[in-house]
């Protein structure tokens, strides 16, 4: 496309991938992601350029040095500085997510981001589904079946922080889950909430990075039935991801609780 200017397509090209993650953009926004040019990589050539000898040394300098990649991600807001270090904003990882670098990234060091079958013939499912659960960092477990004793798992073995259920699913079950929140070591860790909503149906994770993972059964049901843990394309992860958040805010917070142990009275002295 020639006759279209390179930062134009990709302005366009910003656009549509912020739109398709929910992300609204200012005037400012599209001017700066069109208007401030990208790093330029560095230029290369040889020790003795101009020598006549350069094809016999492979050694390489830059004669031209690259620009600081760190202060374009600042300059374009797809990054943050703060006492913690860079950390990319909700666009960073937008525009992360649709490149898809970031599943060449963590399939080359820790192969969570495909689909996979759990199957309960497989000795090591309760290991994949860890590891699952683990990767989603501080995230959202959805699950309208979730039992009481899963909960001292997820608090030593995972990140996550919260847990949606479905108040009718688990009338019995409440109980039992405020009891292990009271009483389990940093059971406060972690929030669970309990819904009446129609719409609850589908077990998910949504983690950290806002990234969505479906299973295919609850997670007491894991080892026992045949499921899988599906990654669902961005437009799909998007309704929920949403969906998610909106049936957490409407949610019952399950608080902890103490087991009552009646005291007997004291025999009188005869």
């Amino acid at each position: 496309m020639d006759h279209i200017s390179d930062h134009v397509l990709r302005a366009l090209w910003y656009i549509e991938a912020m739109a398709s993650q929910g992300i609204a953009l200012s005037r400012n926004d599209v001017d700066q992601i069109a208007t401030v040019p990208p790093p330029r990589g560095a230029v290369h050539r040889s020790l003795l350029h101009g020598l006549g000898v350069a094809d016999l040394l492979e050694t390489t300098v830059p004669s031209r040095p690259a620009q600081r990649v760190a202060d374009y991600l600042l300059a374009v807001h797809w990054a943050t500085a703060g006492t913690g270090g860079f950390k990319l904003t909700a666009k960073g990882r937008a525009v992360l997510r649709l490149s898809g670098a970031d599943e060449h990234l963590h399939v080359a060091s820790d192969p969570v981001v495909n689909d996979v079958a759990l199957s309960p013939d497989d000795p090591l499912v309760y290991i994949v589904l860890t590891r699952r659960l683990a990767a989603a960092g501080a995230g959202l477990l959805v699950d309208p079946y979730f039992k009481a004793e899963n909960l001292r798992w997820i608090l030593e073995a995972t990140s996550i922080r919260r847990i949606l259920i479905s108040k009718r699913a688990s009338a019995k079950e409440r109980p039992i889950i405020a009891i292990a929140l009271g009483t389990l070591p940093n059971g406060r860790d972690v929030e669970v909430r309990a819904t009446d909503d129609k719409n609850l149906h589908d077990r998910r994770i949504v983690a950290e990075d806002g990234s969505v993972q479906l299973i295919g059964t609850s997670i007491n049901g894991v080892g026992r039935h045949e499921t899988a843990m599906i990654t669902p394309e961005p437009s799909i992860a998007k309704a929920y991801r949403d969906s998610s958040e909106t049936l957490w805010v409407g949610a019952e917070i399950v608080e902890p609780q103490y087991p009552k142990a009646s005291v007997p009275e004291a025999a009188e002295d005869s």
